[in-house]
């Protein structure tokens, strides 16, 4: 009897750049694929095993998933503040408490470096940031997961398979760099081949498919 083929993970990459004309989309230009994060994303993680990787452009009016297609999802970063309350801000503010009850299968067992999800990712390893706002205190019934020396609050378990980070794992020194070329081109130094985002966003995505075959 032959084997029964790995069942392959469903993962959503939701983005969330923002509407058309609330952007400057020409620095993206230059890309292969212009501003089309989620081919980003599929580009760079499709080489993992049993992974599916579909995208939804919320921006766009794309209908987010329902719990039922997905193993597990990743929100992209947004030009937008969270204080701008847009219909698709609070289209995704509707979604998440679904998909959290439906427990997404991703888990950390425990927290900080003991946590799977940071799996060969060291004290003095780097992420990338571009933030004008940012998470003041730990929110009652999550877990502080990661500290910088200029953010006490960089990474946060939610429970339930909910993580937050402020920082951009699923963004490259090119993506994030672009967006300063003309406004201010001296913040393209602070990006280079030395974070971590492929390892955390890898971490992520190997746990998805482990609890699947588990």
């Amino acid at each position: 009897m032959n084997p029964e083929p790995e069942k392959s993970a469903r993962i959503f990459f939701v983005e969330m750049m923002g509407v058309a004309g609330s952007y400057d989309a020409s620095v993206y230009d230059h890309f292969e694929d212009k501003d089309d994060e989620g081919l980003w994303f599929v580009k760079r993680y499709s080489h993992i095993p049993v992974i599916d990787i579909s995208t939804r452009n919320v921006c766009r009016g794309e209908p987010l998933p329902r719990a039922a297609e997905v193993d597990g999802f990743v929100l992209a970063g947004s030009y937008n503040s969270v204080h701008d309350h847009t219909d698709w801000q609070r289209a995704v503010r509707a979604w998440l408490p679904q998909m959290r009850r439906h427990r997404i299968p991703i888990r950390l067992t425990a927290v900080g470096k003991s946590s799977p999800i940071m799996h060969a990712i060291a004290d003095d390893d780097c992420f990338h940031y571009a933030n004008s706002e940012q998470v003041a205190n730990v929110p009652p019934g999550s877990t502080l997961l990661a500290s910088s020396s200029k953010l006490p609050i960089a990474a946060l378990d939610f429970g339930n398979h909910c993580y937050t980070t402020q920082f951009h794992p699923e963004a490259t020194e090119e993506t994030l760099g672009t967006i300063w070329q003309h406004k201010a081109p001296e913040l393209r130094r602070n990006y280079h081949h030395r974070d971590k985002g492929d390892q955390l966003v890898g971490n992520f995505l190997r746990l998805v498919t482990e609890l699947l075959s588990s």
